[in-house]
């Protein structure tokens, strides 16, 4: 595994560069970009605050796709700007998105004519805010944790290891649940769009497909995670490691 993260940062190809990513992003650019203009160009009318709902929708659709491809050291270290401003304005403009997408839902458009998609539709988005929230609190501890190791606050390599492996805790947790996030808050409500012309009698299989990339995506995550500690404990001693480049 080490051997093989040092293999594509020479080749300068980001290491999450891989299947399951490759299906979700072809789904978030099949929605964002070829189902949702052709609906929208079919409309005599749209609601301003539609506009607005899906500049906050595109943004952390978008961010989702660019930030579980690039983490912050990738390329080099050179793509953590990238990482950070971009997930920060995806996060914020979700926001607005979600806010605008109930008000549209339930006092602007007639819900009634469809519980079903009224419901399910608040719920993605009541999920999607539980993601952003939790993926926010795990990095914060994550850079809190860090900042204590960066300052020494440790008396021995017993407590150090253990500080380590908090912080790799949090990096897990903020990683769960920025592709939960990408996969199934803003993956489902795509995938709902593809099966309304077949039948939602195939959602369930999608929903499972999902879930399944998820499984995949997390796992590779978190296995590059811990071969850089295990790499960095086992190369040059836990005393003298270079402390945890994956993310800051």
């Amino acid at each position: 595994m080490t051997k093989e993260i040092e293999s594509s940062s020479r080749c300068n190809v980001p290491p999450n560069l891989n299947i399951s990513w490759v299906i979700s992003t072809g789904l978030c650019f099949w929605f964002l970009w070829i189902h949702a203009p052709v609906v929208l160009s079919a409309k005599d009318y749209i609601e301003p605050l539609l506009y607005i709902h899906l500049v906050g929708a595109y943004s952390i659709y978008m961010a989702c796709a660019h930030n579980t491809l690039l983490t912050p050291s990738s390329l080099g270290g050179a793509a953590r700007p990238f990482h950070v401003w971009i997930g920060r304005g995806g996060l914020l403009l979700g926001v607005i998105g979600f806010l605008t997408g109930a008000v549209l839902t339930w006092f602007i458009y007639d819900y009634t004519q469809s519980w079903g998609f009224s419901i399910g539709i608040t719920y993605g988005g009541l999920e999607q805010m539980r993601a952003q929230f939790s993926g926010y609190r795990a990095i914060r501890r994550f850079q809190k944790v860090k900042a204590q190791i960066d300052a020494c606050e440790y008396v021995d390599n017993e407590e150090l290891c253990a500080l380590q492996d908090e912080q790799d805790e949090h990096l897990g947790n903020h990683v769960e649940y920025m592709i939960n996030l990408f996969l199934l808050a803003c993956g489902i409500p795509a995938m709902i769009r593809i099966v309304e012309p077949i039948g939602f009698i195939y959602l369930p299989i999608f929903i499972i497909i999902a879930f399944c990339l998820r499984s995949l995506m997390i796992r590779s995550f978190l296995q590059k995670i811990k071969a850089k500690r295990d790499s960095e404990r086992n190369g040059v001693g836990v005393g003298e490691t270079n402390y945890y480049t994956f993310i800051q």
